[in-house]
């Protein structure tokens, strides 16, 4: 635990003690105290929090290109791809440079129509194209 939050901790202890002791005592100096201490508790918390970064949900690195491979026709329209929203590339669920952002589930069809273009590290056309059953054989 850090040391931070064992001084928070600590705050609020001594700010519901002392605020025991204002409601039984009758003080309005100990409420006081009991306020100052929780208001101290939340400032430093607030701070804390402040000086970590978030997490990042955006992709990382630059925008992949587009994939360049001859799969996109056989490709099945009706498989399932993710989209970032206001990103140009729709990527498999599984591409790395997607990470933890939230996406958008879309068929490959409904992507396509609606302008996205396949990302050329998860190479969603060749991917959907190669899991594709083979008939015949």
């Amino acid at each position: 635990m850090s040391r931070l939050l064992l001084v928070v901790l600590a705050l609020a202890v001594v700010a519901a003690v002392t605020l025991v002791g204002a409601v039984f005592g009758g003080g309005a100096g100990l409420a006081w105290v009991s306020l100052l201490a929780s208001a101290l508790g939340a400032a430093l918390l607030v701070y804390e929090r402040s000086r970590r970064k978030p997490a990042r949900k955006t992709p990382q690195g630059a925008e992949p290109g587009q994939e360049r491979s001859n799969a996109a026709e056989s490709a099945d329209p009706d498989a399932s791809v993710v989209v970032i929203d206001e990103r140009p590339r729709y990527h498999v669920a599984t591409c790395e440079w997607v990470g933890d952002s939230d996406t958008i589930g879309l068929t490959l069809r409904e992507a396509r129509d609606l302008g996205f273009t396949p990302c050329a590290r998860c190479a969603p056309n060749a991917t959907i194209a190669a899991e594709k059953p083979r008939s015949g054989r």
